[in-house]
């Protein structure tokens, strides 16, 4: 009953607000405009100044609004009727008045006069079929208003007769509640005591299930405590990673400086084949251990990225560019699959080429006898993420075991014996920050291949599945 009550007074008050009241200002609003135009054409009668007719014209506009809205809020025949005379008796005294102004303007005042007389009592009648219709839907409101009282309380005795209903309901469902579940329960709890002999079974089985309960919760209790542990080792290790990365970047200005100063003693001095074969093992262990710092300093430190509008193809060739003598020492050769520049993307040139960097590296490092890479370059449409900038890179070498394929973007985890294990996990995380994602496409005895996809600037960002 109350949600009957309910939904028809949010109906009444949905009707009152759509139609009842809506047609109530429209009739007040019809009454205000058309007393403004009589007593604008009055002033204008006295003194001839066009700013009434201004005037006069804005409330002219005005009125036939609101005749519109009243005929849209209208839902009685009797108020379309009295709309309908309201409407032919105003296009009457439009004509009547504008017929009196032309008098006046032409000077003809006491022929004004007399017209003027006439067009009062065409508004006058306007003015009594705007009350009318104000007066229809005021009885209207206050019929569904003595409709509302008597439903409020029908529903009030209803109300008051289901008290009793209810307290007696709750009395026995409170008997049931005490009886059926309770009493059993306190003799659960107290292990001394028998159950009931009539609810054994089902309090037999509810006594098993809470002993696997409590066996369950020292179980977590175990494993909580397990967890705990982990966590207090978890942040051991980060707190000896911090160390780890100030530490890496302490070394580093004093480790660039040995490295200038053994290429300024290398150029000074004339060394024999013994010295330089000395001198070219302390300055690729110099390289090695810049190239180890360096990773810690940017894996502990999360990129900054500086946007610009770039092709993928500019930063790939320019990659290579860097790369070249590197290829060449490798005996690694480099082809480029390219039907047409990239379009452009919103990315940070230098630390996207760190990326593509880093995967080439890679590459050239498990060919240890040469080999070859292809890097191809395709825009696919994804969806629903739309179109992708997509390039791959390609080698022919031993590739990636099965065994390391879900750890190879992990930090710290490198299938070289010399290896830091953070380049993939740098690439990776780079591409994230650009919306884009890096992705192990395919690994076997015929080498591995990446995938970097890019999100193009007019599809967003790409959030990785």
């Amino acid at each position: 009953m109350t949600l009957w009550y309910v939904r028809t007074t949010q109906d009444m008050f949905q009707s009152l607000a759509e139609h009842d009241i809506q047609a109530l200002f429209s009739a007040q609003g019809l009454e205000r405009e058309l007393m403004a135009q009589q007593g604008l054409t009055t002033y204008y009668s006295q003194d001839h100044n066009d700013a009434w007719l201004v005037r006069l014209n804005s409330h002219h506009k005005q009125f036939e609004v609101l005749l519109s809205q009243a005929r849209q809020s209208n839902y009685l025949e009797e108020g379309r009727e009295i709309l309908n005379s309201i409407e032919s008796g105003y296009l009457r005294y439009i004509y009547s008045r504008n017929g009196v102004i032309a008098l006046y303007m032409k000077g003809q005042n006491q022929q004004a006069v007399l017209l003027h007389k006439d067009i009062r009592e065409r508004y006058q009648s306007i003015y009594d079929l705007c009350e009318q219709y104000k007066t229809l839907y005021q009885q209207r409101i206050i019929m569904t208003a003595v409709s509302y009282k008597e439903k409020a309380q029908l529903l009030t005795i209803l109300s008051f007769s289901a008290i009793p209903v209810s307290a007696l309901f709750a009395i026995w469902l409170g008997l049931i509640l005490v009886k059926r579940i309770l009493d059993p329960i306190r003799h659960l709890a107290k292990k001394e005591e028998a159950l009931p002999s009539h609810l054994s079974g089902e309090m037999g089985a509810l006594s098993n299930r809470m002993q696997i309960l409590v066996d369950e919760v020292e179980h977590a209790y175990e494993m909580l405590q397990h967890s705990r542990d982990q966590v207090v080792q978890s942040e051991k290790m980060a707190t000896v990673g911090k160390l780890a990365a100030g530490v890496a970047h302490s070394i580093r200005n004093p480790l660039t400086s040995v490295k200038m100063r053994l290429f300024s003693l290398e150029r000074s001095l004339n060394l024999d084949a013994i010295q330089k074969e000395d001198f070219d093992v302390i300055s690729e262990e110099i390289r090695h251990l810049d190239t180890i710092i360096r990773n810690f300093i940017e894996f502990s430190r999360p990129p900054k990225l500086r946007p610009q509008q770039v092709s993928p193809s500019d930063l790939v060739d320019s990659t290579l560019t860097l790369l070249v003598h590197r290829l060449e020492a490798s005996c690694v050769m480099v082809t480029i699959c390219r039907k047409k520049k990239l379009p452009i993307v919103n990315a940070d040139p230098e630390q996207f080429k760190e990326a593509l960097m880093n995967l080439i590296l890679n590459a050239c490092e498990s060919m240890i006898n040469g080999g070859k890479i292809s890097i191809t370059e395709d825009v696919v449409t994804i969806i629903p993420h739309g179109k992708m900038a997509i390039i791959t890179v390609a080698d022919n070498g031993p590739g990636i075991p099965s065994a390391f394929k879900d750890e190879i973007f992990k930090p710290f985890h490198s299938t070289k014996e010399e290896g830091t294990g953070l380049g993939l996990s740098i690439a990776n995380r780079i591409m994230t920050e650009h919306g884009g994602w890096l992705h192990l496409k395919s690994s076997g005895p015929e080498g591995a291949a990446f995938v970097l996809a890019l999100p193009l600037e007019e599809t967003g960002t790409w959030l990785r599945s």
